[in-house]
């Protein structure tokens, strides 16, 4: 049997549960369910598996995604005979093969093993050809089928050939041909059912023609519309990567499509720069305590429901008086305020701020980080230099406000569901109705889902509030941004997801960002699909930012290698912003994208402007929208651009 080798990281990234991947041995593959990750056949009787090993503690993600911790993807470990106390030893991330029908390269007959998912070596075919055994090799079939929902299952062989859902034929012996007369489209393929033909009956057969279509706005699709006449071929619901038969309801209109597809998989992820101290070290100390310790920790899960933390917390300072005899009653209250993002008092430590958006959690959730990072607190796992501004060029101070050396950060990165056909295809479901996608059963004892942590460097920056304030009140840069907010919204009502407003200060930040990662992977030695950006944005009066942070979080433990914070250093950083912004007045394929951006836009649903694969779009890892809402004219347009006096 082959070990199939994978990165952890990519476990919560592309490659993660419910995905469809191809091995290196030429299988293709979907990762199992949360279930079995930690699951071993002897585990039961093996008391060198210790979970513990892989737990992640991040209090903030834990409480956003309302779970007790979080775990890293088990690694394999080999006994080696001379090493003493070995443990967690031969765990494994369990895969399925999918999909699970075959056709034989031979005689091109189709078949589906009878032992399914599980199987790993399927062997030759052993059918009847020319008179003898074929022996052909026997390769995965290049098509499933999948719903908006996630479900994913096997196409529908023997219903398509047969037009009907419930086919009185069992497609024991169905043929899967290329017509040589026809181009090579799905049209040349053809799917014949020899035991219906054997019968004296008409031969039946049917092409896949038009199998991966549907509608413009997607509501229906070839092979739910067309499977069967007058009948329409909905969704099963079937959750496969939990194992085989596997259901639950759903009524999305099913597609075809390659198995090696990119839009069949994205990863629904979270993730969180780690701040070791909160307010002061006394709460940090607390909510360490509080998180760590797994009594406590479930105690606060069991008891929050039931009633608020100053009646918690005399129980908690009888039950748990030892954990908690170096602390006073007003900090241990702070502490559980904290933690169940409740308000104190003064308001000092809530990430919330009057006049957020309730349905936006991710703006309050960075505004710790961005109060953090303007900070020069740094500690063990978050080294943060601030430099004085006034002894950066004019060229820089005049647009920047605050600029920062992040030394050494902690990215921690949680997957907590997916999507497919669309990045956004799920939105509407909130993150529990998400991780419920991961696991076949939710059970109070496995509150967990996948992390990794990993360390890098960055730079931060932010620009001024008051200059952007006065740049954005502008009728011009208004009506520019304006486009990509029709177009946005046209987007949200016909994929029916969650509707977001876009400010000019985003597409900003957002493009600012792209430029600057495009020159710094010139400057500063690191590949740019290492480099990531985080946004940090609000126009909330009462807690607006106007920040980002470009880092690096694929470094070792040790954190960095300190290319990319060197760029950051005066007589450094000035260059290769003038630079970027200079480079962005121009891209390869203008004026066809600057003239596309100022008419009506370019890209999925038109939701960028002027900004393309030539001037202004990353590797997808780098960017936190998908390369979706870019602009470079309110970089340099002349009429309104922010930087155009550059």
């Amino acid at each position: 049997m082959s070990i199939l080798r994978i990165r952890r990281s990519q476990l919560v990234s592309k490659h993660g549960v419910g995905s469809v991947f191809p091995g290196t041995d030429g299988i293709s593959r979907l990762t199992a369910g949360l279930d079995r990750w930690f699951s071993h056949e002897y585990e039961e009787n093996n008391k060198n598996v210790h979970k513990d090993d892989f737990k992640i503690k991040e209090w903030r993600l834990e409480q956003r995604l309302g779970v007790s911790h979080f775990r890293a993807p088990p690694d394999y470990r080999k006994f080696e005979f001379f090493l003493q106390g070995q443990k967690n030893l031969d765990l494994k991330i369990p895969f399925l093969r999918f999909p699970t029908w075959h056709k034989c390269m031979k005689c091109k007959m189709l078949s589906k093993p009878s032992r399914g998912l599980h199987v790993r070596d399927i062997g030759p075919c052993k059918r009847k050809y020319q008179d003898k055994e074929c022996n052909g090799t026997r390769v995965q079939v290049p098509f499933v089928m999948f719903c908006q929902s996630g479900h994913i299952e096997d196409f529908p062989w023997n219903e398509w050939v047969h037009r009907s859902h419930k086919p009185n034929c069992e497609g024991k012996n169905l043929k899967y041909d290329d017509d040589p007369h026809k181009s090579g489209g799905l049209d040349s393929i053809n799917i014949t059912c020899l035991s219906c033909s054997k019968k004296g009956q008409l031969p039946v057969k049917r092409s896949l023609k038009n199998i991966t279509s549907s509608s413009k706005n997607n509501d229906s699709t070839e092979l739910t519309d067309n499977l069967e006449k007058n009948f329409r071929f909905k969704c099963r619901g079937a959750k496969t990567w939990l194992g085989y038969g596997v259901h639950e309801e759903c009524n999305h209109p099913v597609r075809a499509s390659l198995r090696s597809a990119s839009n069949l998989y994205y990863s629904k992820s979270f993730s969180s720069i780690y701040l070791p101290s909160v307010e002061n070290d006394i709460l940090s100390e607390i909510v360490q305590i509080m998180t760590e310790n797994s009594e406590i920790d479930t105690y606060l899960r069991n008891a929050k429901d039931f009633a608020p933390n100053d009646q918690i917390l005399p129980k908690i300072l009888d039950k748990f008086e030892d954990e908690l005899k170096n602390f006073s009653k007003e900090n241990i209250l702070k502490a559980l305020n904290l933690l169940t993002d409740l308000e104190n008092d003064d308001g000092s430590h809530s990430e919330r701020v009057q006049g957020d958006d309730e349905i936006d959690r991710e703006t309050p959730f960075r505004r710790l980080e961005y109060r953090r990072l303007l900070s020069n607190d740094s500690s063990d796992e978050l080294i943060i230099e601030k430099k004085d501004i006034g002894k950066y060029q004019q060229n820089f101070s005049k647009y920047f406000s605050s600029i920062s050396l992040i030394k050494k950060l902690r990215e921690t990165r949680v997957l907590y569901g997916f999507s497919r056909l669309f990045p956004d295809a799920n939105k509407n479901k909130d993150v529990k109705e998400m991780q419920k996608m991961l696991r076949k059963k939710v059970n109070k004892h496995e509150d967990w889902l996948p992390a990794i942590k990993v360390y890098g460097e960055g730079i931060f920056l932010e620009l001024k509030e008051d200059k952007i304030k006065s740049w954005e009140i502008k009728p011009e840069v208004i009506d520019h941004i304006n486009k990509i907010q029709e177009n946005l919204d046209a987007l949200t009502e016909k994929r029916n997801i969650q509707s977001r407003t876009i400010s000019p200060r985003f597409v900003l930040l957002h493009t600012l960002s792209h430029i600057l990662i495009d020159k710094f992977i010139y400057e500063s030695g690191y590949h740019e699909a290492s480099l990531r950006e985080r946004i940090y944005c609000s126009t909330n009066p009462n807690g607006s930012m106007t920040g980002l942070l470009i880092y690096t979080a694929d470094g070792d433990s040790e954190g960095t290698m300190g290319g990319l914070v060197r760029m950051g250093e005066s007589g450094i950083i000035e260059t290769v912003f003038e630079n970027a912004i200079k480079t962005s007045r121009w891209c390869a394929v203008d004026p066809v994208c600057t003239e596309i951006g100022k008419r009506d836009g370019q890209g999925l649903e038109k939701i960028n402007l002027a900004a393309c694969h030539n001037c202004c779009m990353l590797p997808e890892t780098s960017c936190e929208e998908f390369n979706r809402l870019l602009d470079r004219g309110v970089l340099i347009d002349k009429d309104f651009g922010f930087f155009n006096e550059i």
